[in-house]
């Protein structure tokens, strides 16, 4: 808030009492400005608290923080620890990694590898990138474990696979050039493979049939077209009888392609409308 007070112009005993107005106005804008922020924080501190009190995984790993850092509390490890075990029990990843970076780290807490081991692989079976490389280089220079490269590479590989780039250039050192390859191979394949779940049957069915992205297939492309046919989707209706039609990718059948034309020109389909009115380049 912006406070601006206007003066005119004084003098004598009525610019002392001016000055002295003009002086009380600004402290207590001063004093308005830095105590708001800070009720503000205290209510959100109480909120935190509160929701903490009440069992909320997010909220118990929040006031841990604050009791790790001193940040609006008084500094407490002992019921920051706390806090992010109730927080990890509900399977919170951020209170579970935590958890397993600090006792690997043995600063704020003893070092005790068999717990950050267990709390980091909660975390990092949750998909927690940083708990995933954290367990790949425990397992790399074998701290309070065997050294075992095969495990190492598999949580290196995972928390790669997220763009973690402490990973990648963990791997970069284990690697030879041909499995870097193929794992940028897979890690492309796999997206590519998560881009097509996200489309509807029918989008699947026009990848295949135009050869967009992967390799062109009519037979994959009649079985995307069939789901979303029988699920009432025109488009697919009228494709599935295009293929039934010149039999590509399934056996060609005249008939069952008529069928589907109908359904599709039933909904208004142009093109199937055409189809069943003879026309041959349409």
């Amino acid at each position: 808030m912006e406070w601006k007070v206007c003066f005119t112009k004084v003098t004598g005993k009525e610019a002392v009492r001016t000055e002295g107005l003009r002086k009380k106005i600004l402290v207590a804008g001063l004093l308005f400005t830095v105590l708001f922020p800070l009720s503000s924080q205290a209510a959100s501190l109480q909120e935190i608290r509160k929701a903490a009190g009440t069992g909320e995984a997010r909220a118990q790993y929040e006031l841990a923080i604050r009791r790790l850092s001193g940040d609006g509390l008084k500094k407490d490890i002992e019921s920051a620890i706390g806090w992010l075990q109730l927080s990890a029990e509900q399977d919170y990843a951020l209170a579970q990694y935590k958890l397993g970076m600090l006792y690997r780290e043995g600063r704020q807490v003893g070092q005790d590898m068999d717990q950050a081991i267990e709390y980091l692989t909660m975390a990092a079976e949750q998909g927690s990138a940083p708990a995933q490389y954290l367990l790949g280089d425990i397992y790399l220079q074998g701290e309070g474990v065997a050294k075992d490269l095969d495990e190492a590479k598999e949580w290196l590989e995972l928390s790669a696979g997220h763009g973690y780039k402490k990973a990648e250039q963990a791997l970069k050192q284990l690697l030879s050039p041909e499995e870097i390859e193929d794992a940028r191979r897979e890690k492309e394949e796999s997206s590519a493979r998560a881009a097509m779940l996200a489309l509807s049957p029918y989008e699947q069915g026009m990848k295949y049939l135009r050869g967009d992205g992967v390799s062109r297939s009519h037979k994959q492309a009649a079985k995307w077209f069939q789901q979303a046919a029988e699920q009432g989707d025109a488009n697919s209706q009228y494709q599935l009888g295009e293929l039934l039609r010149k039999g590509r990718g399934v056996k060609r059948n005249k008939k069952l392609a008529n069928k589907w034309y109908a359904a599709a020109a039933k909904q208004g389909h142009i093109k199937a409308i055409n189809r069943l009115g003879g026309c041959g380049f349409c």
